[in-house]
């Protein structure tokens, strides 16, 4: 019997310095956005370029809300690859901080979360060719893996 999971929420992108450089990061951010795949050829779960929304400058004061969502079958069993897939996407982008609000129908719903390290420095976007975060803080209410819960429920 399969299982739907309801996966959705936002990156908060960085912005540049004041003039012509403001909306670089934002630029870059939707530039990667729009390299991925519209279809995901790689194994499930997906994540695709459709999924994602990404405003025009009217829709951004400081902040470049990079917004997503979908709708999955049976993620439960594979959550903790959807998990590297987006922190991959993530390792491209300029950013502060990425919200995901996930409800497993089986499980429940748990938040994630990942932000920028308070010692980390702003310097690399600020470079001739910026340079992407790749160190965060990550917490959560929910589990990286249901793997041990399924199994326990299989066995049970």
């Amino acid at each position: 019997m399969a299982h739907h999971t309801i996966i959705y929420g936002h990156i908060c992108g960085a912005f540049g310095r004041a003039g012509d450089d403001y909306y670089k990061l934002h630029e870059l951010n939707k530039s990667i956005i729009n390299s991925l795949p519209e279809n995901d050829d790689s194994e499930y779960p997906w994540i695709n370029r459709s999924m994602f929304s990404i405003p025009n400058k009217q829709g951004v004061f400081r902040d470049q809300i990079i917004t997503f969502g979908a709708s999955y079958k049976t993620l439960e069993y594979e959550w903790h690859i959807w998990l590297e897939k987006f922190e991959a996407i993530l390792k491209q982008l300029y950013w502060y901080d990425a919200t995901i609000h996930a409800s497993f129908e089986v499980f429940g719903d748990y938040t994630y979360e990942w932000l920028m390290k308070v010692d980390q420095t702003y310097d690399n976007w600020f470079k001739e060719i910026p340079e992407p975060l790749i160190n965060w803080e990550y917490q959560s209410d929910g589990p990286r893996t249901f793997l041990d819960r399924l199994h326990k429920k299989i066995y049970e």
